[in-house]
């Protein structure tokens, strides 16, 4: 089996995984703490460096008022709080007893992570390249919806994985194209997240 063939079965490993909610198969190719803790200093610096343009875009969202000083120590102050959120809700997720609730305000969690499993339903993967080396791969992945609402919102983003052999085994380390991710997640998050959630969600 030559290098190509290696990522797309280890994408669609991956891809099964999660949609099989099967934890402990998608921890055999990411270190889902790391990942996340890199990934947020990442959109972090990515957002305040365009603090102004998004807050021309979102004037309602006090996220970006204040400017890009403000913004990073925000991020930095309330980061174990943020990254606390995301891994809550995976852990819901990933949870194969998850009974979802009637409303968003009976348990907050748990209905965003329905939320996210309605978005990952309606979504596929196309594996379009893929740069291997001896220790370093560069997979460039299509992400794209279907012609459902969550489908729609989400529309066509393509990813850049960078993957590194750890001890003779491939693992997920970085998204190498946040840059040009940012805009269309946080666009999509403006769409999609209504305002009475930011109050209704208690760390």
């Amino acid at each position: 089996m030559d290098k190509e063939e290696i990522f797309k079965n280890i994408i669609e490993e991956m891809r099964t995984a999660i949609n099989e909610r099967d934890i402990s198969t998608l921890t055999k190719y990411i270190d889902v703490q790391k990942f996340l803790v890199d990934g947020y200093e990442e959109v972090t610096d990515e957002l305040a460096k365009n603090c102004d343009k998004f807050h021309k875009l979102y004037p309602h969202d006090l996220f970006f008022k204040f400017g890009p000083g403000v913004l990073r120590f925000y991020n930095s102050r309330f980061k174990s709080v943020h990254l606390g959120f995301i891994v809550r809700v995976m852990n819901s997720y990933f949870d194969k007893n998850l009974v979802p609730p009637k409303s968003f305000t009976a348990a907050p969690i748990d209905y965003c992570a329905v939320e996210l499993s309605k978005m990952l339903k309606a979504l596929t993967c196309n594996v379009k390249n893929i740069s291997a080396e001896k220790s370093r791969a560069v997979a460039e992945v299509e992400i794209f919806g279907d012609n459902s609402y969550y489908g729609k919102i989400w529309g066509s983003l393509n990813f850049q994985f960078e993957f590194v052999k750890v001890n003779k085994k491939w693992q997920l380390k970085q998204i190498l194209n946040v840059r040009e991710l940012v805009a269309p997640v946080l666009d999509m998050a403006e769409k999609f997240w209504p305002k009475e959630w930011d109050l209704g969600i208690r760390f």
